[in-house]
């Protein structure tokens, strides 16, 4: 039951992470980031404390996002696809938009899905701080997961700029759409649209089980550049597997 537990939690934390994530922009932007991650011990498995740099590339309708080591997530929108790779295996996940998580969760943990409760809210705290050369504001998001009588929060520390050139309205109108598409984040759909501006830090906090989860991202630089041919597009040579989110993330 724990293990089922954690792969939905798992799967629920990719699905965020990729709605979470800034999906629209007039022209390809190079966005580089570096994530800071807490040493965790959950049910008897330790991860030591890690540093990883990221990319994101953004173009309109497109997206890449390399932020785990030999993890790469793709997402097309003019083709209303998902793309997870692992480049270690050469194999690739597809799935389709909008995201239903009945299709990718495997049948047994899809009970657990009915005995799950969310609520969210973000706070305008009306704190502000220059970021690096960007003007920020601070915001928090509490997410209150219940499973079983088993409480998860999540509180996400969001500083949002709107110096980053980024075509904000697109941007948060898509951002609406795609949290709207999953009953889950319904709330937060609405909520979210209080946020003002692009994370460019984020601190991030998960209880589960007793453990805390922990990590930092911050947005280092961001250049207008045109994208590498083939940077959107599945790499030649991968094989099709079936999309694991427990696997993803480890």
């Amino acid at each position: 039951m724990l293990k089922r537990i954690i792969f939905l939690i798992t799967a629920i934390l990719f699905v965020s992470s990729i709605i979470f994530s800034p999906t629209l922009a007039k022209a390809d932007y190079l966005i580089k980031t570096i994530k800071y991650s807490d040493a965790v011990v959950m049910m008897g498995q330790s991860q030591p404390a890690k540093d990883e740099e990221g990319a994101v590339w953004i173009a309109k309708n497109k997206m890449r996002q390399d932020e785990v080591k030999n993890k790469t997530t793709i997402i097309r929108f003019d083709s209303k696809k998902i793309y997870v790779l692992d480049h270690s295996k050469k194999t690739y996940s597809e799935i389709d938009l909008p995201i239903d998580l009945k299709k990718i969760i495997p049948p047994q943990a899809q009970q657990l899905m009915q005995t799950l409760q969310v609520s969210s809210s973000v706070t305008d705290t009306g704190e502000t701080k220059t970021i690096r050369d960007w003007k920020c504001k601070k915001y928090l998001v509490e997410i209150s997961i219940n499973m079983m009588g088993m409480d998860m929060p999540i509180k996400l520390e969001i500083w949002a700029s709107k110096d980053l050139r980024i075509d904000l309205n697109m941007y948060q109108k898509l951002y609406g759409e795609m949290l709207s598409l999953n009953p889950m984040f319904k709330n937060l759909s609405e909520e979210i649209k209080k946020v003002e501006g692009y994370p460019v830090l984020t601190i991030f906090s998960l209880n589960m089980m007793g453990a805390e989860q922990k990590y930092k991202e911050e947005v280092i630089s961001v250049e207008k550049i045109k994208a590498p041919a083939g940077t959107y597009d599945l790499p030649q040579g991968y094989t099709i597997t079936a999309f694991n989110p427990l696997e993803l993330g480890k």
